[in-house]
């Protein structure tokens, strides 16, 4: 096939640019993983050979994607696509003497890094309920995005909670060392750190991956930045393709600086833009592009589509969250009446407890429907207790697997055995599975002893036998562990886990026949790095239901987006800097939240919002998201179905204003006819400058300023644990002393 048939000129000039830095400034909905396939067959028809082209993405769905399109084009295999933590485990496993890292380490998915971070609370005796492990976990891990060890983080902790995450981490970080782990931020801190020691080894790769292509730009962290540089930096032959407009990771350690300074890094940089749109109609693109134009940090582009026509944008506007949920519900039925299948059909939120009502009105009305959420196949009981077994016989070390295989299923292994055996795996400073080994010249008692013994011959003889492939020695490890004699029950439940253990045994046999190294190391590596976006496909006959950000990526025909409201969405959160740039980057942040959203709609878009919404037991009311008024007025279409007093909402000429005023003076007034005197929660009815008061994370403190009117009242705390906070009165749990 042609590389370059059927492409608009801009997407044709991204393709054949061959030599030297090439930013792809891709719109959403533009063709740009088109461009990217299209671009490495381009490269080898023109002579490079495949082994020196590199692909990066961030979901391993999108690579096979990338792989798939590639080959069916008539590329041989050969060139590396993949996403940066597969890159880099590979790298780390081919580099495992120069990285301290042997060929046989394990990599920690979210569930047991957060177990690893609660041992470490419980040695260091740091109460959970006063600071949460997954807090810690997040901070952990932003941390370690931006490239500081647990030793940099503690030299500039300062206040208590990062006082108190110093400690953790640094016995997080000691623990995955004796386990011979690493989560999934070592993978590319210390890949970077590996390129930025070794000069040998940065110039081996950069001879190796000659041509570069990066998907998602605007998401690389300062870690993947750095490997990504470090490579290309003898050749540059490195394209970059993104968009700055739909960079929504920050929270996770993308920056966006990184796309926006491709110039600047690479001066011989050609700049593409892609900005046809072939996904959605001319007045969803006029919306969202009238919106994210209020945004400074980004890069100009217009988005347009040769879909001219098509419904207007909707802005419903309903009472409160349960009717708005009725309201969608309904438009869902009088969609599929009109001939819409329900898999066409997707409703977004930005965060997920907004689910509840919406998922409770769609049961009312016998609306099947899916969430892209829940218990992903991999963090599934019995494929992580399957999944232990071949872990510790890969890396003995790995005291996490031990602790999850060892009395499973159950051997009368009870917890004070398990205790005493990591009394005594800590006085001879060994692992787990080590000390199970020498168990019996232990001082634990004979029988307990014993049972220990049995597990650590079962473990040695799985791991002394030879097998053919991978999927031969799950069937193995099933047979002689017990785990699957354990599956034979005959309720719903064990036929699912049975059904589950099939999958992964089938994902096992797909590998052996597939993979470039067909070893167990190599398996245990590509499921420890799949993440929960890989999985959702969408399923015809069912409305589908997400988050924003689990939206990127993904298209319908008909797109609903609820909850657009102040303080969900932009999202506040009560414990967030004030600082105007703080602030503003957050609002950016949030404004391409909701772009993203939006331009996944093909034919239609409705963006809801509701007057009244019940959080954490309370009505509160709530003001329309600053963001319609951002969208204006143009192709847009304001109802209000529930309003049978008043007219629908409708843009109001003003000399002063616009929608968002008008919208907010109504809600406004309706408040004040409602609740006559905004007056505080008798709770708070004491609470002034300089009232104690007692919060449940951050402890005793002294108010030093308080502003707005209830309910959107902040109040300045200077806690005695915490330092100074700013906190959202309605949503803080403070209580006045």
């Amino acid at each position: 096939m042609d590389p370059l048939a059927d492409l608009n000129e801009p997407q044709r000039q991204a393709v054949t640019h061959i030599e030297g830095p090439l930013l792809v400034l891709a719109g959403a909905g533009s063709g740009k993983t088109r461009v990217i396939t299209r671009r490495i067959a381009y490269l080898v028809q023109q002579g490079v050979a495949p082994w020196n082209v590199l692909a990066l993405t961030f979901t391993n769905k999108a690579a096979g994607e990338m792989k798939q399109r590639v080959e069916a084009m008539g590329v041989s295999r050969g060139a590396t696509v993949c996403t940066f933590h597969s890159l880099c485990a590979r790298l780390l496993r081919e580099f495992s003497i120069e990285s301290g890292l042997g060929r046989n380490f394990s990599i920690y998915d979210r569930d047991d890094q957060v177990k690893l971070v609660k041992e470490a609370m419980a040695d260091l005796e740091i109460p959970s309920d006063r600071i949460p492990p997954g807090a810690v976990h997040a901070a952990i891990s932003h941390a370690k995005n931006r490239l500081q060890t647990a030793e940099m983080f503690a030299e500039h902790a300062q206040e208590f909670f990062d006082r108190k995450v110093a400690q953790i981490f640094i016995e997080y970080q000691r623990r995955l060392s004796a386990s011979n782990a690493v989560d999934f931020d070592d993978l590319l801190m210390k890949m970077a750190s590996l390129l930025g020691h070794r000069n040998d080894i940065r110039q081996a790769l950069s001879d190796r991956f000659r041509f570069i292509l990066i998907d998602e730009y605007q998401d690389t962290n300062r870690a993947q930045y750095i490997i990504a540089h470090a490579i290309a930096m003898e050749h540059e032959n490195i394209c970059a393709t993104g968009d700055p407009d739909q960079s929504i990771y920050a929270w996770r350690g993308a920056d966006i600086t990184n796309i926006m300074e491709f110039e600047t890094d690479y001066p011989r940089a050609k700049v593409v833009r892609l900005e046809e749109n072939y996904r959605s109609t001319q007045p969803i693109l006029t919306a969202a592009s009238r919106l994210i134009a209020h945004n400074k940090m980004r890069k100009d582009k217009t988005l347009w589509t040769r879909r001219e026509d098509g419904a207007n944008v909707r802005v419903l506007t309903c009472p409160d969250q349960y009717s708005e949920a009725r309201e969608v519900a309904s438009r869902i039925s009088a969609a599929k009446r009109a001939g819409r299948d329900y898999g066409d059909i997707a409703v977004f939120y930005r965060v997920n407890s907004l689910s509840r009502v919406m998922e409770e009105a769609l049961l009312r009305t016998a609306i099947p429907y899916r969430i892209a959420r829940g218990v992903e196949f991999y963090n599934r009981k019995e494929i992580k207790d399957l999944l232990a077994y071949l872990k510790l016989m890969v890396n003995p070390a790995d005291d996490v697997s031990f602790a999850r295989a060892v009395n499973t299923p159950a051997r009368g292994i009870g917890q004070t055995t398990l205790k005493r055996l990591a009394d005594y795996a800590a006085s001879q400073n060994t692992p787990m599975m080590r000390a199970c080994e020498e168990v019996l010249h232990s001082p634990l008692p004979a029988a307990a002893a014993k049972k220990l013994a049995g597990f650590a011959d079962l473990i040695r003889g799985l791991s002394a036998a030879t097998f053919a492939g991978v999927k031969n020695t799950m069937e193995a490890v099933l047979d002689r562990s017990g785990l699957g004699a354990s599956l034979g029950g005959k309720d719903e439940e064990d036929r699912q886990a049975l059904a589950n253990v099939n999958e992964l045994i089938s994902s096992a046999q797909e590998f052996d026949a597939s993979a470039e190294e067909p070893t167990l190391e190599a398996y245990l590596h590509q499921v420890g790095l799949v993440s929960d976006v890989d999985h959702f496909e969408g399923a015809g006959g069912t409305v589908s239901l997400m988050t924003l950000h689990a939206a990127k990526g993904l298209e319908f025909p008909v797109v609903f987006v609820v909850g657009c409201e102040q303080g969900l969405l932009p999202f506040e959160r009560a414990d967030e800097s004030i600082e105007p740039e703080a602030v503003q980057n957050r609002l950016e942040e949030e404004r391409r939240l909701a772009f993203v959203g939006m331009t996944r709609a093909m034919d239609e878009l409705t963006l809801s919002h509701s007057r009244s919404r019940m959080i954490r037991g309370q009505t509160m009311p709530m003001a329309p998201s600053l963001y319609l008024e951002e969208i204006g007025k143009e192709n847009i279409t304001f109802e209000s179905p529930f309003d049978s007093q008043t007219p629908a909402i409708r843009p109001m000429r003003r000399a002063s204003g616009g929608f968002y005023e008008d919208v907010v003076q109504r809600a406004a007034i309706e408040e004040m006819q409602e609740h006559p005197e905004a007056a505080f929660p008798p709770e708070y009815e004491d609470l002034q400058v300089g009232s104690r008061v007692r919060h449940p994370s951050f402890g005793d403190g002294q108010v030093t300023r308080v502003s707005q009117q209830w309910p959107n009242t902040r109040v300045d705390v200077f806690f005695e644990r915490g330092g100074p906070k700013t906190l959202v009165l309605a949503l803080s749990k403070l209580r006045v002393l």
